[in-house]
């Protein structure tokens, strides 16, 4: 299943319409949608690269949207629709394993679920159930993936096509390591402050 909707995503990105799809896949995705943005940015990039950054910035505010709405989903609805999302994508486990330090490390949870391949709907809903700073998600959300679509977008801006099958095949464990450094940084300056 997952390998037919990247080869429609594949065939939608190269229609004149695949901005506005690319936008709905970026807004789903931070709450419901099984697929991320990423692959579907990467062939709208490579058909466009004078438009990168502008694609990028567009699926961040998009997704950042999606991500807010997953929030107050969590805040609201954790009852009904939040815990019929985790169900059904069989997150329970892991929303119950990752709650145990979400009030001290909500922030950069956050980033790491904007950034990382941690499911970012899992992030945005358990935020709002956990009632976890609003202004510190929203911004927490807008520099992960910012971050994350921005990387794509200049690393196809400057090498192109040579660095597309790197990104599809291990863009997780690229942005998983790149999120460690980042992390380290982050206690390293705690710490030594």
């Amino acid at each position: 299943m997952i390998r037919n909707i990247y080869a429609k995503i594949i065939e939608i990105s190269k229609k004149k319409y695949a901005l506005p799809f690319l936008l709905i896949v970026a807004f789903l995705e931070s709450f419901i949608f099984p697929i991320p943005p990423d692959i579907f940015l990467i062939f709208l990039i490579l058909a466009q690269t004078n438009k990168a950054f502008y694609l990028a910035f567009y699926c961040t505010v998009l997704s950042v949207a999606g991500g807010i709405l997953g929030y107050f989903i969590g805040s609201f609805f954790f009852d009904s629709l939040g815990q019929g999302i985790l169900n059904y994508y069989n997150l329970n486990d892991k929303f119950l394993t990752f709650s145990q330090n979400y009030n001290e490390f909500g922030t950069l949870i956050v980033a790491a679920g904007g950034f990382t391949p941690i499911p970012y709907k899992l992030i945005t809903i358990f935020s709002g159930f956990v009632k976890m700073d609003f202004f510190e998600f929203t911004i927490a959300s807008i520099f992960s993936r910012g971050a994350r679509f921005f990387l794509i977008a200049s690393l196809l801006y400057f090498f192109g096509k040579k660095i597309e099958e790197v990104l599809i095949k291990k863009f997780g464990l690229i942005s998983l390591i790149l999120f460690l450094i980042i992390l380290i940084t982050y206690f390293i300056i705690k710490y030594l402050a």
